[in-house]
């Protein structure tokens, strides 16, 4: 159902719900899995404590729509990033998508951290391994078409070796950060594979 056709509680309710998931990022940011229960969810969202249980009815409800709702926006943003750059160079394009990984290490840190302890979390509950497996999907689909474009003959191969090494560089600056991270590490990463 679009916006437009949203009643007005429809949306109201809407935005509760995405309220209580950004809360429980900003959870899992600051305290890590372990902390996303619904009462401390409720207070982070500054509601009544039955408004988590009203959306999510178990704490790995909660969890795992909490993944799904970081996972929807970073692929909708890395789509919006390839079509933008749809007729640019490669170089343009390594440089366009290196930008954007970086960015929300600055501009929206909570949910990189959020999703690296989603993915431990996941480790330990495998009820949001499937979940973690869609979000994976859509980045490999995603960059297989764009290896693909860019000459790659194993773009499969390629793809699932290009999304761990971004996953695992961008782990590393979380833990440790390097001012000169985008131009120094993952720039020439990011050239390797795309810019042929």
């Amino acid at each position: 159902m679009t916006a437009a056709l949203r009643s007005p509680a429809q949306a109201r309710g809407e935005a509760r719900r995405r309220a209580l998931l950004d809360a429980a990022v900003r959870l899992l940011a600051r305290d890590g899995a372990r902390a996303v229960t619904h009462r401390a969810v409720a207070s982070e969202a500054g509601t009544t404590h039955g408004a988590p249980r009203y959306w999510f009815s178990t704490r790995e409800q909660l969890l795992d729509e909490a993944l799904r709702h970081i996972a929807a926006g970073q692929v909708a943003a890395v789509e919006r990033v390839l079509d933008e750059v749809a007729d640019a160079s490669p170089a343009q394009r390594v440089e366009r998508l290196a930008r954007h990984i970086n960015g929300p290490l600055a501009a929206d840190r909570d949910a990189t951290v959020a999703r690296y302890e989603l993915f431990l979390e996941a480790a330990r509950r495998p009820r949001l391994r499937r979940a973690l497996q869609e979000w994976g999907d859509a980045y490999r689909r995603l960059f297989v078409a764009e290896l693909e474009s860019a000459g790659s003959a194993q773009a499969e191969v390629e793809a699932e070796l290009l999304l761990n090494l971004i996953n695992g560089l961008l782990l590393a600056q979380l833990a440790t950060p390097r001012a000169d991270f985008e131009e120094a590490v993952l720039r020439p990463a990011l050239e390797h594979f795309l810019d042929r």
